[in-house]
């Protein structure tokens, strides 16, 4: 009996793993957890795709998420983005347009946009400044519905030819009287040596390169046309041509055509470069990260030319004006968006998900990966001390192809910049630093969020044109300065007064909203 017994336990024991294995062969295996899902919808250019993406597929495993990117052509996109969320069918994150008259309101105050929840977010605190934040809020509930895209700005200032200064024996302009000695010297004194009366000081289109250069000279804001207190008027929120130091412009702009420091021809140029690159004028006002490249166009036309990217004149108090707002956007590799660029969450989507991707996204390490992509893919090499990095030509079409960002700049540094020599990038570096200098107080917001402005430029669509035509023909000497000058009166009274109440009540708002 016990010889029995144990022959059944052997029996037994011999069976069970053949059992089991039968068991999980035949049973299905339980599948893997699922990753969480999100669908993008992205304004890029024609040439991005977005199926079998390496940079997409690169990007869904660092973030451990499957990623879907929806894009349409760029000439549609607005009327396919009002489609879908009209239907219900909205993806989850959507890239969007806001200057005072996009959707993007609307869209909050009826619940179709989740608001941010900051405290969950302390990427994006540490890298989207409060001013561009406040600009995200709706309503009165102090709720920001949307995460602007951290974009590189670039200094506006002025490029010179530094090889002309070095011939004539002068010293780089800081002041309005140094830069009027430049001007004159490139006018009268044969700085390209070819012994005819052809240089001039500076061109321009329009006045728009000249008054970007020298407005801030007068305290005003020439250039951009920007909300912020005017120095002169009580610290009253200005338009441009009731800004106290606008007729000071004028009359200095009229001096400089008549002395022919201003470029004769600038009436009709539409590209002001082309006729700098020449080698017959000697200043133009133009971004610092141009000066390397224009450098080079100048070169083919003058072998030995240099250009140095310099801060425009300071004002009688020795301040150095700068009127443009922060700048926020997406503005990299294949992106069509552009400046004002902001994403926002939609109301069906999966809210920790698609918060925690734009927080993501809003790290060092994930804007990197956006600049620079796979390696080997899209580069051969990079350097982070120099900012550095090496693409071949394939590469850069990859690039175009592939690549797409939240932000292209962590905290305002700039982490990848194309280009393989090391000089060119240590200068443009240096000019970003340069520009760091410039007065940006008291601060300054894009006119577009001045709903009454746009609704003013729609009813009155010549009204732009007029003015800058009679202020063009102050310049020249057709108009004398004080019939402008009671044109602009008569209208600040009339058609303009809502629009003058309208900047200073929402500059107000913008600041409170900031606060």
């Amino acid at each position: 009996m016990l010889r029995m017994k144990w022959m059944l336990l052997l029996v037994l024991a011999a069976a069970i793993p053949v059992a089991w294995l039968l068991y999980t062969r035949w049973v299905p295996a339980s599948p893997p957890p699922s990753k969480p899902r999100l669908t993008v919808l992205l304004k890029m250019g024609d040439a991005f795709k977005s199926q079998n993406n390496p940079y997409i597929a690169k990007l869904s495993e660092e973030l451990g998420i499957e990623l879907e990117i929806m894009t349409v052509p760029a000439s549609s996109y607005n009327e396919r983005l009002d489609v879908l969320m009209a239907s219900g069918r909205e993806p989850d994150i959507i890239q969007l347009g806001w200057s005072g008259e996009e959707n993007f309101p609307g869209w909050a105050r009826t619940g179709r946009l989740a608001p941010i929840q900051l405290d969950q977010a302390p990427n994006i605190q540490l890298n989207v400044t409060n001013t561009l934040l406040s600009l995200m809020k709706v309503g009165s509930d102090d709720q920001v519905y949307g995460v602007p895209g951290v974009t590189t700005s670039y200094p506006y200032g002025v490029i010179v030819r530094k090889d002309w200064l070095d011939k004539l024996g002068l010293t780089e302009p800081r002041t309005l009287a140094d830069f009027e000695l430049a001007m004159a010297a490139f006018v009268a004194r044969d700085p390209d040596g070819n012994g005819r009366n052809d240089t001039f000081g500076i061109t321009s289109w329009r006045l728009n390169e000249f008054g970007g250069v020298f407005g801030g000279a007068f305290q005003t804001d020439y250039l951009w046309n920007t909300l912020h207190p005017d120095a002169g008027s009580a610290e009253a929120v200005q338009l441009r041509e009731q800004q106290a130091g606008y007729p000071a412009l004028l009359q200095f702009a009229r001096q400089a055509y008549e002395k022919q420091w201003l470029d004769p021809d600038f009436l009709s140029l539409s590209r002001p470069e082309q006729k700098f690159i020449l080698g017959k004028i000697g200043l133009i006002g133009a971004y610092s990260n141009e000066t390397v490249q224009l450098e080079k166009e100048l070169q083919a036309f003058v072998p030995g030319a240099r250009l140095e990217w310099l801060l425009g004149p300071s004002d009688e108090e020795g301040r150095i004006w700068n009127f443009a707002p922060e700048s926020y956007g997406y503005n990299g590799a294949g992106s069509m968006m552009g400046a004002n660029a902001l994403f926002a969450i939609t109301k069906n989507a999966p809210y920790e998900t698609a918060l925690a991707f734009l927080d993501k996204m809003n790290t060092r390490e994930m804007i990197q990966l956006s600049n620079l992509g796979v390696k080997g893919v899209h580069y051969e090499s990079y350097d982070s001390n120099r900012s550095l990095i090496v693409r071949t030509e394939a590469q850069n079409a990859a690039v175009k192809r592939d690549l797409f960002g939240i932000s292209d700049t962590f905290r305002g540094e700039s982490l990848a910049r194309v280009g393989d020599n090391a000089t060119e990038n240590e200068r443009l570096q240096y000019y970003r630093k340069k520009g760091q200098l410039l007065i940006t107080n008291p601060v300054s917001y894009s006119m577009g969020f001045v709903p009454e402005a746009v609704r003013f430029s729609m009813t009155h669509p010549a009204y732009a044109e007029q003015a800058r035509n009679a202020e063009l023909q102050v310049v020249v000497g057709s108009l004398p300065l004080a019939q402008l000058q009671e044109t602009i009166k008569r209208d600040g009274a009339g058609m303009r007064s809502d629009l003058r109440k309208a900047v200073r009540t929402r500059y107000a708002q913008l600041l409170n909203m900031q606060k």
